[in-house]
């Protein structure tokens, strides 16, 4: 019979069934009359016709395992019998399932994570096909080499521990260069790092995130528009139409949806454009968990950003202004390897090129006495990276962190495979009495195995289920959590068929895993005394005390794990605690931050200053307000401007030490900065309303500064400037103020100069600290509103208090220190839960001998001592592997820490301590439960 065949027999077992039945009668019937016919009786002759025919039942199986697929049945049969024996135990099968259900869940989740994170390809055409252009040279650590070229590229190169600097900055010439001279990409494209725009439409101004873009950057990605249509290359020309592109969530958002939203008239930076087209929903950007709001065409940058126009040079002529990416979509049958050699030529020609004009563009840079000399040496190699799954700068600050959880939610599973072990072990004995009989009576024991393990694989089927489930919502969480930090994150996490497929696969090796031991001790069994046996009792004593062992081992290896987790939640707790108890130098409370860019609305010079002035005018005058000021960067804000620095009198570093060592952390204040975010002074005065442009030149330095550069001496009056030495009288120092930190908590306080932005080039934007008495997020409608009163299509940009600014550095820490916190304690309860279970089952398995020893004269306390030995006995087996497992696993987490070491001795204490605590109460309560043991009860319990 075809497969077909017996595939359609299962869905008519009854019909079929019912036919063989009337078959074998048939058959039976005739064979009588024979025998009659023959001069037998009746019932001889029946009898007799059975005896030819054979053993019908043994013939109707066989003949039904002709029919359809016999493993098939049998599985439906496992799964029936599974079902039925789960549903007559509830409490286990609950205990069981939620266990599964927390470990797979929590794997799922940081699966999908990953998935997004690492894993998952652009939403383009043929992603794997993209590669990215980024660039290295050699240098020496801390020392920036002295090519003008690179030098003057310092605040967009990475530079490793051996010196090896790398970027992904190109300059638009040499992007000229290798568009026109490729032959090794089918398309080749360039784009800019997004910035917040003004986006002004329909009588409202806001701020978008935006990305300026070659013409050929949609084409190249094969990304085409759900409305309108893309920016293209007759887009990107000078003298063409300025065009926008928005994604589908902006148009969403923002406009509703509507259709009319293309073609509309907006501005963007007080610059007209037209929207053409929506991008499809599922692109954010290149950049995964970066979304963009809009496009422009690069070409647009001199209107979008004039300020970055340099002597009536915009970016595009400036050969040693590296400020756009490349990629590129390689064309078929042509290698990385090819590619790069291909392109190289190309770009050492551009770089040749930027090297001859460096004296006329007054790029060239002072060498420091051990910086390398410039030469051949000194220009960056091309190098390509590939691009499927976009930048990679979501995948660099995520993917130690997801890594580590990744192994603390396969601990826990462990654990909870580890827990749901010990219970199948305690079933398994309460069950020996049905698996001797079926095994008495022909069950093969390969068959009662196959049976346990799909009882197994039904509790973590329903594990995997109500796993996923959580597991999606827990995923919403971790998201919020990580978008919690400076920078939004927007993932788009939803199970694919890649998170099924991982949740499917690890619920199976998790039913192999807790369900193949317990079923191979539970089918080991001397049949004679186990059917002599009462069920739930006997004298089983060689296998009960394997599986005792077994269990007891579990347990000891649940402890070990959860002190292993216990450790490292302490240490991110404890990092998180000392981060949030730095003095930052500064009072934190009561200050409201928001930025302003009124240079991206046509304020230039003195029209600029004036806007600054009276703005902090007005907002002083706010009912509630004690103080305000501005600056180009907020404290402990990320954002930095470093600069190297000439004092007068004072000797460079020693030869080889480099600039690095003469650099200062800059940053422009309005009057008052100092006073409102209350740093302390020290010597001098501070920067107030006098330091106009017209003024002298003058500067507040930190205490690290005037420490590092001017030892005991008294640094007022001093002069001191940024750059070579001929720039060292420019600026006068003024005053002294305490340390500050200024871009991270992590990092130690940076030599710090503070400047008035007003004799300063001109700030196009600006950050303001307004100091209240009060709340300060009840202050952003009246300061909204201020702002607007000069100017009502000005936005707020990054409102928040200086409190959440700070918070927001910490949002990983955080992280770490709940998520680890939260697991941690999950292990600890499912390692109790273990622990409470081998205990009791010891327990009710010696409350014979109990009561012997009872009605020998044993106290209760002396009960009481034996449970509680050996539970302690095991804990402490448990603690010692998992001290030793600690001091190994934490290891890979110290760069994480913050203020004490991975083996900090208090903290593995405290957890021991912690787990001690718990145990013993876990291994108490059947403790107890033993000593109220009646001994008459227990001596008849044989």
């Amino acid at each position: 019979m075809s497969w077909m065949n017996r595939l359609r027999s299962l869905f008519r077992r009854d019909r079929l069934n019912h036919d063989l039945g009337d078959e074998v009668t048939f058959h039976v019937e005739m064979r009588t009359r024979e025998n009659l016919a023959a001069g037998m009786s009746p019932e001889e002759a029946r009898y007799a016709a059975l005896r030819q025919f054979g053993n019908v039942a043994s013939l109707q199986e066989q003949t039904r395992d002709a029919w359809a697929f016999a493993w098939l049945e049998a599985l439906g049969q496992d799964l029936k019998y599974g079902l039925r024996t789960l549903a007559k135990n509830p409490g286990f099968t609950v205990v069981a399932v939620l266990s599964l259900a927390l470990g797979i869940g929590a794997n799922t989740a940081i699966f999908s994570l990953i998935d997004v994170v690492m894993l998952k390809m652009l939403p383009v055409e043929n992603p794997q096909q993209l590669t990215l252009l980024n660039w290295a040279a050699q240098g020496s650590p801390g020392v920036m080499p002295a090519n003008g070229i690179i030098h003057s590229l310092s605040g967009n190169m990475n530079q490793d521990k051996s010196g090896r600097l790398t970027s992904t900055s190109f300059s638009y010439p040499t992007f000229e260069q290798i568009h026109a001279g490729n032959a090794v990409f089918s398309k080749v494209f360039a784009f800019a790092d997004p910035d917040p725009v003004n986006f002004y439409a329909d009588g409202q101004a806001a701020w978008a995130t935006a990305e300026l873009v070659s013409g050929d950057y949609f084409s190249g990605l094969g990304l085409g528009a759900v409305a309108g249509r893309t920016i293209t290359e007759a887009d990107d020309q000078a003298g063409a139409a300025p065009i926008a592109v928005i994604s589908y969530g902006y148009w969403e958002r923002r406009f509703g949806h509507e259709t009319s939203a293309v073609g509309k008239a907006i501005t963007v930076n007080n610059a007209p454009f037209t929207i053409v087209g929506v991008t499809p929903p599922e692109f954010f950007g290149l950049q995964p968990g970066r979304s963009l709001d809009v496009w422009l065409p690069l070409h647009t940058q001199p209107q979008v950003e004039p300020d970055w126009i340099e002597a009536g040079r915009s970016k595009f002529l400036r050969g040693d202004d590296w400020w756009i990416d490349i990629m590129g979509r390689l064309r078929p049958g042509v290698s990385e390897q090819q590619a790069r050699a291909a392109l190289e030529v190309a770009f050492q020609q551009s770089m040749a090129a930027q090297k001859a004009a460096e004296p006329q563009n007054g790029a060239t840079q002072e060498s420091s006495k051990g910086g390398a000399q410039a030469g051949a040496s000194d220009l960056p190699h091309l190098e390509l990276a590939p691009a499927s799954k976009g930048l990679d700068t979501l995948r660099q600050e995520f993917s130690q962190p997801l890594y580590i959880l990744m192994a603390v939610v396969g601990l826990v599973l462990l654990i909870a495979c580890a827990n749901v072990a010990n219970l199948l072990l305690a079933r398994a004995t309460a069950r020996q009495k049905e698996i001797a009989v079926r095994l008495a009576i022909g069950a093969g024991r390969r068959r009662l195995i196959r049976q346990l393990l799909t009882e197994s694989v039904l509790l973590a089927t329903l594990g995997g289920v109500i796993g996923l489930a959580l597991a999606y919502w827990a995923t919403g969480i971790l998201v919020a959590f990580m978008s919690s930090g400076r920078e939004p994150v927007v993932l788009s996490v939803h199970p694919d068929l890649r998170v099924l497929g991982f949740t499917a696969v690890i619920s199976v090796l998790t039913a192999v895993l807790f369900g193949l031991a317990p079923a191979f001790r539970g089918t080991r069994l001397d049949l004679t005394p186990a059917l002599k046996e009462s069920a739930g009792r006997g004298s089983m004593g060689m296998h009960r005390s394997a599986r005792s062992r077994l269990g007891k081992g579990l347990v000891i290896a649940q402890v070990a794990m959860s002190l292993v987790l216990l450790v490292g939640a302490g240490l991110f707790v404890r990092t998180l605690q000392n981060l949030e108890n730095i003095n930052v130098g500064f009072n934190r409370r009561n200050i409201l931050l928001f930025g302003i860019a009124p240079g991206m609305n046509g304020y230039q010079g003195e029209k600029l200053a004036s806007f600054y002035q009276e703005l902090q005018r007005r907002l002083e005058a706010l009912p509630g307000v004690r103080s305000v000021s501005a600056s180009s960067h907020t404290l402990i804000g990320g954002g930095v401007s470093i600069s190297g620095i000439s004092i007068q009198g004072y000797t460079r570093a020693a030869a080889g030490s480099g600039d690095a060592q003469n650099a200062v952390y800059v940053d422009d204040v309005g009057p008052q900065f100092l006073e409102t975010m209350g740093i302390p002074l020290l010597l001098g005065r501070t920067i107030g309303s006098r330091d106009t442009s017209t003024a002298p030149k003058v500067a507040v330095i930190n205490q690290t500064l005037a420490r590092t550069y001017f030892a005991d001496s008294n640094p007022i009056g001093r002069r001191f400037g940024f750059g070579d030495a001929k720039n060292s009288g420019e600026i006068e120092i003024v005053g002294v103020v305490g340390d500050a930190i200024y871009a991270e908590l992590r990092k130690e306080v940076p030599p710090t100069v503070y400047l008035p932005y007003l004799q300063r080039s001109e700030e196009p934007g600006m950050f303001f600290e307004v100091r209240t008495a009060g709340n300060p997020m009840a202050m952003v409608t009246s300061v909204r509103r201020a702002v607007q009163s000069l100017d009502k299509n000005l936005p707020l940009l990054d409102v928040k208090t200086q409190t959440e600014q700070i918070d927001q550095t910490l949002f990983q820490e955080r992280l770490f220190a709940k998520l680890s916190g939260f697991f941690g304690l999950l292990a600890l309860v499912l390692a109790c839960v273990g622990l409470y279970g081998i205990m009791s089952y010891g327990v009710a398995r010696r409350t014979s001998e109990m009561g012997i020893r009872m009605a020998l004269g044993a106290e209760r306390v002396d009960i009481l001592g034996m449970v509680m030995r050996e539970t302690l006995a095991m804990v402490f087996v448990g603690i010692a592997l998992g001290v030793a497992g600690a001091l190994a696993a934490t290891r890979l987490v110290s760069s994480m820490l913050y203020g004490l070491k991975a083996s900090d001795p208090l903290t593995i204490v405290m957890s021991a301590v912690v787990m001690i605590m718990v145990a013993a109460l876990a291994g108490y309560l059947p403790a107890r439960r033993a000593t109220k043991v009646d001994p008459m009860v227990a001596l008849r319990y044989e």
